[in-house]
């Protein structure tokens, strides 16, 4: 395959991306992370990265179940899914980071909301763009890039506005 087109489908998943980290509602936050996982875990077997696309890949499943459910039995199965199926294939500690990431960011999808989610969400994209420095994704680099300015944007709104509903006396 064309490495444009590879890069051109990573920029596909940067806009879809950056789009679901603008989104102050959690619901269709995790509806658009969704659809950029599996766009950019097209990115990742096209650059013939198997970990990263298949990490993506059930991180896309994990991000539509996370808006379903919040069972504990739910997020363990995909924490036990992620590992089961990129563990073997793991040979650089950059993967690891990738996997070691999309773990705390399935925790959290399930047990979190607001600005602690989003933070650990931002761990995740920081352990992501650390591996697509390393994988020499382009697409990847940028977006992860883009996902932890543009999720720390997010934070700081949303902390703004939390701010902006207390009284003077909740406040101090």
């Amino acid at each position: 395959m064309e490495m444009w087109f590879t890069q051109l489908v990573g920029g596909v998943a940067c806009l879809v991306g950056i789009s679901a980290f603008w989104q102050k509602d959690d619901l269709r936050f995790r509806y658009q992370m969704m659809a950029f996982c599996f766009v950019m875990s097209l990115h990742f077997a096209l650059m013939g990265a198997a970990v990263a696309a298949t990490g993506v890949a059930i991180n896309g499943v994990r991000s539509f179940a996370s808006a379903k459910t919040r069972s504990r039995v739910v997020m363990w199965f995909f924490i036990a899914l992620m590992w089961a199926m990129t563990i073997s294939n793991i040979s650089h500690i950059f993967e690891l980071m990738a996997v070691v990431g999309s773990t705390v960011a399935t925790w959290a999808l399930f047990t979190l909301n607001g600005i602690v989610l989003r933070s650990l969400i931002l761990f995740n994209s920081s352990c992501w763009l650390a591996h697509n420095l390393w994988l020499g994704s382009i697409g990847g680099t940028i977006v992860e890039s883009a996902f932890i300015i543009t999720n720390i944007l997010t934070i700081y709104r949303l902390y703004s506005s939390q701010q902006a509903t207390q009284s003077p006396s909740q406040v101090s």
